[in-house]
């Protein structure tokens, strides 16, 4: 049996694709700011309480928001028991109800856990099994690098991507700085009213009141990781466009070679209930051919309300097309970037989108190639007898 190279290209492309925008839209849309974690534990607190207050002023734009704290390569053990590594997130209020985790057991972490500072944590399903075998673990302790905690909760879940660890655990943000934990960044997390606007006005206030850190929008990066599947739609849509405009001139010009031919012998009264439906059949074809054309325009100008620097602000004005940019250069050319677990998900499907759209694109090369080059079989001539 013949090998089909551009079969399996095709389906490996479209596998590849699907997978990367499961990625993606898993991520969802949010805003996030991750900047590094003081040097010195004890002022882990105090940066939260001044970020509360700098997303309490933004509360109007932002539909839910919450501070946490990251730390990777943690240990995790039940006393005189087995030893996990895990990431440790140091929370603050509202944190799940931004994040959204699933509970299994027990309780999240609360605003009084947060207020008091105490020892409690939420563990992640198979952390809780590899500890607790056939234990119920709410209320029992267990050691977060050397110190006691007492479990609160579990969530569903256990390794996620983007983060080194196999497990992890949740615990209030006052009482990691309390412990002299030495996180290693924060995150601020939020939901925007307006997609844009509120993305523009926290990433201002954010980034003049601590400079230095990271920001991201990721519906943004989603449309971003699309384009180039946009480009590809938005090419096809137009040949299909032209390709049917041909195809409804070709028809409208015969019909009216047909009527101008059948005035010669015919009167135009006999022939005007054939004619007005042959012209509403016409102009509804051109009617669907424009309202298409307004779609594909639309659908293709759509990015531009989300990158609104790519537009300068004078397009015929060569300084001001240099400016922009440069701008865009300067968004990228951080010498320092602070990355997060939905940042590596978000990056890792847009990879596979990309990769899985050029082997697509090349198995469908591939066939048009073998399509193109196909010469029909000669037939024998039947001999005479």
């Amino acid at each position: 049996m013949k090998t089909r190279k551009h079969v399996f290209l095709i389906v490996l492309g479209a596998l590849l694709m699907l997978v990367g925008g499961v990625l993606i839209a898993q991520v969802g849309e949010g805003l996030q700011y991750i900047l590094p974690a003081p040097e010195e534990a004890k002022e882990l607190e105090a940066l939260y309480e001044d970020g509360q207050k700098q997303l309490e002023g933004m509360a109007d734009t932002l539909s839910d928001y919450a501070i946490g704290a990251r730390l990777q390569g943690a240990n995790l053990s039940r006393e005189g028991g087995e030893s996990v590594q895990t990431v440790i997130y140091a929370v603050g209020e509202g944190y799940f109800d931004t994040m959204h985790e699933t509970l299994l057991a027990g309780r999240y972490v609360s605003s009084t856990d947060i207020k008091k500072g105490l020892d409690v944590i939420v563990l992640d399903e198979r952390a809780a099994l590899s500890l607790f075998p056939g234990d119920d673990p709410i209320e029992k302790k267990v050691m977060l690098n050397g110190e006691l905690y007492e479990v609160a909760g579990v969530i569903k879940g256990g390794r996620r991507l983007g983060e080194r660890d196999e497990h992890v655990v949740y615990i209030p943000i006052t009482t990691a700085s309390r412990r002299g934990l030495n996180m290693q960044t924060v995150e601020m997390n939020a939901h925007g009213n307006n997609p844009t606007g509120s993305a523009i006005l926290m990433k201002d206030t954010l980034s003049s009141w601590k400079r230095g850190g990271s920001f991201y929008q990721y519906d943004k990066l989603a449309l971003g990781a699309w384009m180039p599947a946009r480009w590809a739609v938005l090419f096809v849509g137009i040949a299909v466009l032209i390709a049917l405009l041909r195809r409804v001139n070709s028809s409208t010009w015969k019909r009216i070679c047909y009527y101008t031919d059948q005035l010669k012998t015919r009167y135009a009264r006999d022939m005007l209930p054939g004619m007005a439906g042959n012209f509403l059949v016409c102009a509804a074809g051109y009617g669907g051919l424009l309202a298409a054309a307004f779609l594909l325009a639309k659908f293709s100008i759509a990015p531009l309300y989300v990158f609104t620097e790519w537009i300068p602000e004078v397009v015929v004005e060569l300084s001001a097309l240099t400016s922009r940019f440069w701008s865009l250069n300067d968004m990228n050319a951080a010498a320092v970037r602070y990355t997060s677990r939905f940042l590596c998900q978000m990056e890792l499907g847009q990879g596979l989108l990309r990769w899985g759209m050029l082997a697509l694109l090349l198995g469908l090369v591939l066939r048009a190639n073998k399509w193109l080059n196909h010469r029909p079989e000669k037939q024998a001539l039947p001999t005479e007898r």
